[in-house]
């Protein structure tokens, strides 16, 4: 073979290799841009269902109830009724009150559901308990706002919320009641707190947020997205 046909045989394979080499980083770069096309609808579809919701308008009426449960809920609504376990050092608690709160409020405002929320003690020994024992003493008027000052100013589960805190947020919440103070100095409601808690474990509970339609409990995939919970509650109220 010649040597002019030998170099045009070796120039060739060179192309062919370079051809090869290009169309691999092609397939390469595709398959990447449509892993990264999945990646970024799949983010923005979840920030989407997890978005909070916002509700600025007046509350229904909320009654502490003797048991330590709290109704909220417009006069003659009975059902459907939304259970809502929660403990106030509890980081997923928080999560769900940041996404479903307002909504929530709103449901009940407009008289379409009743809510009934079960303060428990659990994820700190000390502090959950405090904090359940506190929001026991605060009247109906103002236990929506320390409910939602306890979770605005929720710290790591691992730090006890101390008294003092608990007084910190009651201010914040705009509660100025020397008996309501005296109530969470003298923690005087603890007892019927850990026997409640008790309770509400014995009977099924098994972490929080528990959250009950009906007596039906909500996947997380309700309990946890704004969208989620939307759906189930327009459902149940058609």
């Amino acid at each position: 073979m010649s040597t002019s046909k030998r170099e045009r045989l070796r120039q060739e394979r060179i192309r062919q290799a370079q051809r090869e080499k290009r169309r691999r980083r092609l397939v390469i770069v595709s398959v990447c841009l449509v892993v990264l096309v999945a990646a970024v609808t799949t983010i923005l579809v979840q920030m989407s269902r997890t978005k909070a919701t916002s509700y600025a308008g007046d509350l229904a009426p909320v009654s502490v109830q003797e048991d330590g449960t709290v109704v909220m809920a417009r006069s003659g609504t009975t059902k459907p009724v939304l259970d809502i376990y929660e403990d106030f050092q509890c980081p997923i608690c928080k999560e769900f009150e940041h996404i479903n709160g307002a909504q929530i409020k709103q449901f009940a405002a407009e008289g379409k559901i009743k809510v009934v929320y079960h303060p428990i003690a659990f994820v700190n020994p000390q502090g959950s308990l405090r904090a359940a024992a506190a929001a026991r003493c605060v009247p109906g008027d103002s236990w929506t706002a320390f409910h939602d000052e306890l979770f605005a100013k929720q710290p790591d589960e691992r730090v006890a919320l101390t008294v003092d805190d608990l007084k910190k947020f009651a201010d914040g919440a705009g509660i100025t009641d020397s008996a309501v103070l005296s109530c969470m100095e003298s923690q005087r409601h603890a007892a019927q707190v850990q026997q409640y808690t008790q309770t509400a474990f014995s009977s099924g509970v098994q972490g929080t947020p528990t959250v009950l339609l009906d007596g039906r409990k909500l996947p997380d995939d309700q309990v946890l997205t704004s969208s989620g919970l939307r759906g189930t509650l327009e459902n149940a109220t058609k």
